[in-house]
C-alpha cells in the first residue's frame, strides 16, 4: 500500500529493533501500546500520527524522546475535504488502491475470527 517499510506492533522485540528508522509512524490501533517504545522508533523531528482514536490516555513521557528529538505526535478523526482530495489524488497518481475482503453475512462470526486471527489482508 505504499509504506517502505512496516514493523509488527505486537512484537516489542521489532519494535526496539527499529529504533531511529522512520521520519513517520502511522498507527491505525485503537489498543493501549508501549508508546514511548513506538516514539523511540522514530528520527529526530519525527512524528507519530494516528487517524482514529485510542480509547485510553497515552502514556507518553516528555523526556527524552519527546524533548530532546523534537518529535510530535498528531490525531484527525476525519480529514477536512481538501486534506482528503490530496490523499485521494497522491493514491490514484502512485495507483494505490484499498485491499478488501468480502464475506457473506452467514458467515459473520467467520470473518470476525479472521480479523481476530491476524489473517485479514493487510
Amino acid at each position: 500500500m505504499g509504506a517502505h517499510d512496516t514493523v509488527n506492533s505486537r512484537d516489542p522485540a521489532a519494535i526496539k529493533k527499529a529504533a531511529g528508522r522512520f521520519d513517520l509512524v502511522l498507527s491505525t490501533v485503537n489498543v493501549q501500546m508501549d508508546w514511548n517504545a513506538v516514539l523511540a522508533t522514530l528520527k529526530p523531528r519525527g512524528a507519530l500520527q494516528m487517524p482514529g482514536a485510542v480509547t485510553a490516555p497515552l502514556d507518553i513521557n516528555l523526556l527524552p524522546h519527546m524533548m530532546f528529538s523534537q518529535l510530535s505526535v498528531g490525531s484527525s478523526p476525519v480529514g477536512a475535504p481538501v486534506v482528503i482530495r490530496r490523499m485521494l489524488e497522491f493514491a490514484a497518481r502512485h495507483n494505490i488502491a484499498p485491499i478488501n475482503e468480502h464475506f457473506p453475512m452467514s458467515k459473520v462470526n467467520d470473518a470476525f475470527e479472521h480479523l481476530r486471527s491476524g489473517k485479514a489482508t493487510c
